[in-house]
């Protein structure tokens, strides 16, 4: 017996959808400022151009979504146990102790929203199917189509700044996002989706306009991550058991040869270098509990440069650093350990879906707050609620009839 989805539960889809769709307008005046000359100087990380109230939508998408899945499960008087147990570790270990170290309102509000892909997750684990996600395939298709097209027209008319290459043009092209690794990450997103939630013929048609785009972005973290993905990815599974001593082998490799393959003299140490430095000092001047909550957040210091606030913001350049101020040395070994058994579990059970996603956003991770990164948070959510859902009827379901008319699409 198959179960009709709930129009509440249409509703979450349809809302999910929809934030998906509506991407390329939440950086729209960053990516047409590189275009034009007499913008261009205003554009940096600390800076936005396109209004906070478009930029807000995002937010009210997802706060939206989990008013909804709550609704639903104060009318059903029914909530999934992984729900339980994530919201109630978030509660309990994060928000009710930073709650009471807490100094500014604001700040504290900065943190709710870095943390929020993990409590959309937990809202989504009882609405998120093999259908949506497929559907989310196809949006990041033509979105990925569109980005690419304005890579193209930035490689020629953004007029270098973010440096020029050999050829006297543009070195970095962000394409709708208007950070070049959020581009880059992007496109790494739409390979793991061509691989496993997309149409073959779609599949075939972006091959490889994926890798030129990563390489238009010149990002280390993306050019990285994507020689890792295809080589785990047409790696036999018998091998996968090998994977730790792999990425450790690439690793070193990678570190030797990003310069010349991203074109950017000094990568490592201006990028991966700098990110450690801030790490170091940040693990020696952490503390235990979640006494700096916000104060490790984009939000927090967009908000503080936005109102000229005087408070002290904590520069973070990425997700590892940020967790631990943000979350305390306990709550941030929690989640690594967290990773690293997870990370362990799938090279034995040889589940390579699950792991390349795990290794996708460990690695990003590295030198992005992938909370706050978006599309990067969104999609974040919407595969950790399928992945820890416990699979039901209409799943299995599904998943027959769809591989039935996947393997039809790809004869």
């Amino acid at each position: 017996m198959i179960l009709n989805k709930t129009s509440s539960a249409t509703r979450i889809e349809k809302l999910i959808l929809l934030v998906l769709i509506l991407t390329p307008i939440f950086s729209f005046q960053e990516s047409l400022a590189l275009l034009m000359e007499g913008r261009r100087g205003l554009v940096n990380t600390s800076n936005i151009l396109t209004s906070v109230y478009i930029k807000g939508l995002k937010d009210l998408f997802f706060i939206l979504i989990i008013l909804i899945s709550l609704l639903m499960i104060i009318e059903k008087l029914s909530i999934k146990r992984v729900t339980v147990v994530f919201l109630g570790f978030i509660l309990v270990f994060i928000l009710l102790p930073a709650y009471y170290y807490h100094s500014n309102v604001l700040i504290y509000l900065s943190g709710i929203r870095w943390i929020m892909p993990f409590i959309l997750a937990a809202f989504l684990v009882s609405h998120v199917d093999k259908e949506l996600i497929i559907k989310i395939g196809t949006i990041i298709f033509y979105l990925f189509i569109i980005h690419f097209i304005i890579q193209i027209i930035q490689l020629f008319f953004s007029y270098g700044y973010f440096g020029l290459n050999t050829f006297g043009l543009s070195s970095r092209n962000p394409g709708i996002f208007y950070i070049p690794s959020t581009a880059a990450v992007f496109a790494v997103l739409v390979l793991f989706f061509s691989k496993y939630y997309m149409r073959k013929e779609f599949e075939r048609k972006i091959f490889y306009l994926i890798p030129i785009s990563i390489f238009l972005t010149a990002s280390g973290t993306g050019i990285g991550i994507y020689i890792i993905f295809m080589t785990i990815y047409y790696l036999k599974k018998s091998l996968l058991p090998f994977v730790p001593i792999f990425l450790i082998f690439v690793g070193i490799i990678l570190l030797l040869s990003l310069d010349s393959l991203s074109g950017r003299s000094g990568l490592v140490e201006n990028s991966l270098g700098v990110r450690l430095e801030t790490f170091i000092d940040v693990l020696l001047n952490a503390t235990y509990l979640p006494q700096h909550f916000g104060y490790g957040t984009a939000t927090g210091e967009l908000i503080v440069n936005k109102f000229n606030l005087n408070i002290p913001m904590i520069s973070t350049e990425s997700w590892y650093a940020s967790s631990i101020v943000n979350l305390g040395l306990i709550n941030s070994l929690l989640i690594l350990l967290t990773q690293l058994i997870l990370f362990a579990v799938l090279t034995i059970s040889k589940d390579k879906e699950k792991l390349l996603f795990l290794i996708i956003y460990s690695l990003v991770a590295i030198t992005t707050s992938i909370t706050e990164s978006y599309p990067l948070n969104l999609i974040l959510s919407v595969l950790l609620a399928y992945y820890i859902k416990p699979k039901n009827i209409n799943d299995r379901f599904f998943t027959h009839v769809q591989s039935e008319s996947m393997t039809d699409l790809k004869r």
